[in-house]
This record gives C-alpha cells, structure tokens and sequence, in this order.
C-alpha cells in the first residue's frame, strides 16, 4: 500500500496502541526524554526573519482594524496571518536546517 507509515498506522487503529506499546517499554527512549545541549536557536532565527516579512505584517494589521468594528464574529484575519508566518517560516528554515546536526 502506498500510505506512510503513521497514516496506515492511523487509519487501522493501530497508533495509539503503537503509542502506550512503546512507552510501556524501558528499553526505548521517547522524545520526552531526550536532553538538549543547546539553547532552540529558532525563535532568534525568527526574530531575524520578520524583518523580511514587512508586506504581510501590514497586511495582518491593516485587516485587524478593517475588522474590530464586526459585531457579527465572522470576521477574521486568518490569511494574513498564515501568509506573515509562512514568509517567516520560508526565510528560516533553511537557516534552522543548516544548523542542524
């Protein structure tokens, strides 16, 4: 079958008994786990990247103004802010990943 291996997992059933098998057992280590050496160096590589991201960020503010009159709750920016974080996550990922060891 041509399904990856969490999805088949997934729609048997099976992940979650996967899940409990291996916490279950001392031999394998899970990711709660795992000690980390140095500081996440993703929110400063974000932080650097938000400058690159000027056109959505307005976009984001301009459509919170346009809305906070709505009395209906149907008005949101969503799309901004998908489109201000998917640029900054364009920007910083091939620095995160290049750091990666």
């Amino acid at each position: 079958e041509n399904c990856r291996l969490v999805q088949c997992f997934r729609e048997r059933g099976l992940l979650n008994k996967l899940h409990s098998i291996l916490k279950s057992d001392d031999s394998v280590t899970m990711s709660d786990n795992v000690v980390y050496t140095e500081e996440d160096q993703k929110p400063q590589i974000e932080e650097e990247c938000k400058p690159h991201c000027v056109k959505q960020w307005q976009e984001y503010k301009a459509c919170v103004e346009r809305i906070q009159g709505d009395t209906t709750g149907q008005a949101h920016c969503s799309g901004q802010y998908f489109d201000f974080w998917h640029c900054v996550d364009h920007c910083a990922a091939p620095k995160i990943f290049s750091r990666l060891k």
